[in-house]
């Protein structure tokens, strides 16, 4: 491989070839790192028939002849060759053998195949050009891909197991119910529950049906009223969800995440520690600026994805799967540490006493756990270090990175809408004391602005935004609200055992005995209810007994977040919704 030409000139080779000239700028410049500058001497094969069509080919200089299997010799289309892994062939038709000394641009399939996700009309180019090879000879189609649609699960004992505990216990529930004493309502809705939560454990169905399933069943038998088990799609969550969702599409197919990731790039060090130390400060800043895990982590993956593919990582293997870490405990490690990361936390925060609230209001809540957060950063470095010890190095070539970004040349309209939405949501949420607008207001009138003016698209509205996330979310916001509407919430609390002599003699004992409860309950109760259940019971229970009440809500609210199934988890479910669609 040789040094050619400059990021510059590499980009006309690219824009002489007439399918690479219909592509737009930013879809080119995703394709510039891994495109390969290649020379071969006269003689030289540069692939064989039958052989793994693995790259595209356009020729710089030079005379290269496709020669058929049977000795004859097709002629070169526009000085590119190799179509074949632009298209479902698995297999290259020809071989390619150099005549005299060659320079040309290899690009691999898996960048020909990212760039035909956007420009979805170019596989039909890349077929045409190849048949225009193939012209005199009669077309056989060598090892087509299957589409890659989602399998369908195999059966097996886990499956087996899971849909008959599906069917059975919630019979068991129904059947007991009369001996534990407990009112017909709830112990139907028990039945209902411990149907979902089955299915979720043992992940039968996706993510979000387990959620409507339950709504369904509530509302047919009853349980609740109707605008009581469809708050979800009503609620605060959902909204805010929705409406950052939408910012987050616009953010990225405007291109503006991609120019932010090449700026980062380029200013940070080239070493893989300030990459992924670049990466986690984004998900830090976003952390106090917007009250939703799952609408930072919107916004953060798919700046991820674009790091992992300039910085030439390889998808799953350890240094690609470092940054993804790196970027989720950004945007998820310090949720407690400040009040406006979550909506839970001013739940919490509403329960202490009038002097406390006082005393731990604003800025001084995150200086009372700043200990707390130096540790966790710590121990996350620390642990990082130590399981991603790859020596896989980032090949990056700030000098090509420049170029890259002065090939997207000045930001466009719908990057200045991306931006302005950002801006106004920050600017909302740090003035919400002065103007008293609902933080859920301002991001559904940054929702309604881009798609009045066309900087949402209505493909993009129904394609990028991930309706499935927002159904499980509803779901479980329906689920959470008709448990406590039946009370369920309170006879938890009071079936937990006194704890208050361990608060107040051992409250080393008392923080493992909490752990171990909130680690059973988290089993089957979601985040928020757990935490606003166990606050309401024990942040005055702590006062009573001489314990500061900041530091038990602050405890509940860390080990409120344990989750070790993915289903306990919506931010990490949404993370590996984003994997399977593009693996990082």
């Amino acid at each position: 491989m040789t040094d050619m030409k400059s990021g510059m000139s590499l980009v006309g080779e690219l824009l002489r070839d007439p399918i690479f000239a219909k592509c737009n700028y930013v879809a080119l410049s995703r394709m510039l790192p891994y495109i390969e500058e290649r020379s071969h001497a006269v003689g030289e094969t540069l692939f064989r028939a039958n052989t793994s069509a693995d790259g595209l080919f356009l020729l710089v200089s030079g005379v290269v002849r496709l020669k058929n299997p049977d000795g004859t010799v097709s002629p070169i289309i526009m000085t590119r060759f190799g179509e074949e892994c632009g298209t479902d062939f698995d297999s290259y038709f020809f071989d390619a053998v150099a005549e005299t000394p060659v320079k040309l641009l290899y690009v691999p399939r898996r960048t020909v195949h990212d760039l035909i996700t956007t420009h979805a009309d170019l596989k039909t180019e890349f077929e045409l050009s190849l048949m225009r090879c193939l012209s005199g000879r009669k077309l056989k189609a060598q090892g087509v891909h299957a589409t890659k649609t989602e399998k369908e699960k195999e059966g097996n004992i886990s499956d087996l197991v899971g849909w008959l505990l599906t069917i059975i216990l919630p019979l068991v529930v129904l059947t007991t119910g009369q001996y534990t004493h407990l009112e017909p309502g709830i112990n139907l809705f028990l039945a209902i529950f411990s149907a979902t939560v089955v299915m979720w454990v043992f992940s039968l169905v996706d993510d979000y049906i387990p959620g409507l399933f339950a709504v369904t069943a509530i509302l047919i038998s009853g349980l609740v009223p109707p605008n009581i088990v469809l708050v979800g799609f009503t609620s605060d969550s959902f909204l805010m969800a929705m409406s950052i969702l939408g910012l987050g599409s616009v953010i990225v197919t405007s291109g503006l995440s991609y120019r932010g990731m090449l700026l980062l790039l380029y200013y940070l060090p080239n070493s893989r520690f300030w990459h992924n130390f670049g990466i986690a400060m984004v998900g830090l800043f976003l952390t106090p600026l917007i009250p939703s895990i799952n609408g930072r982590l919107a916004l953060v993956t798919p700046f991820c994805a674009d790091m992992v593919q300039n910085l030439r990582f390889t998808p799953q293997r350890q240094a690609a799967t470092q940054l993804v870490v790196s970027a989720f405990a950004g945007i998820s490690l310090l949720s407690a540490i400040f009040i406006s990361s979550k909506s839970v936390n001013f739940a919490v925060f509403g329960l202490l006493p009038a002097q406390a609230q006082d005393q731990f209001q604003g800025f001084k809540w995150v200086v009372a756990a700043s200990v707390f957060a130096l540790v966790l950063l710590l121990a996350h470095v620390v642990s990082t270090i130590l399981m991603f010890r790859s020596r896989e190095v980032a090949q990056l070539d700030k000098a090509r990175v420049a170029e890259q970004l002065k090939l997207l040349g000045n930001m466009k309209q719908r990057e200045w809408a991306a931006t302005l939405g950002i801006v106004v949501f920050i600017m909302g949420m740090m003035t919400a004391s002065y103007h008293q607008v609902p933080a859920t207001w301002v991001g559904m009138a940054i929702l309604f602005s881009l798609l009045m003016f066309g900087s949402l698209r209505k493909r993009e509205l129904t394609e990028k935004v991930d309706w499935p996330f927002l159904l499980y979310l509803s779901g479980l916001t329906g689920i959470v609200s008709a448990f406590n509407y039946l009370g369920i919430d309170h006879k938890l609390a009071t079936a937990l055992p006194g704890l208050g002599i361990y608060m107040r003699d051992s409250f080393e004992i008392f923080v493992l005995i909490l752990f171990g409860v909130i680690s059973v309950v988290r089993l089957i109760v979601p985040i928020s209810v757990t935490i606003v259940t166990l606050a309401t019971l024990l942040m005055p229970l702590a006062e009573i007994y001489g314990v500061s009440p900041w530091v038990v809500g602050f405890i509940i609210l860390i080990l409120g977040e344990i989750w070790f199934l993915p289903y306990q988890c919506s931010y990490y479910l949404q993370l590996q919704s984003a994997n399977r669609s593009d693996p990082l």
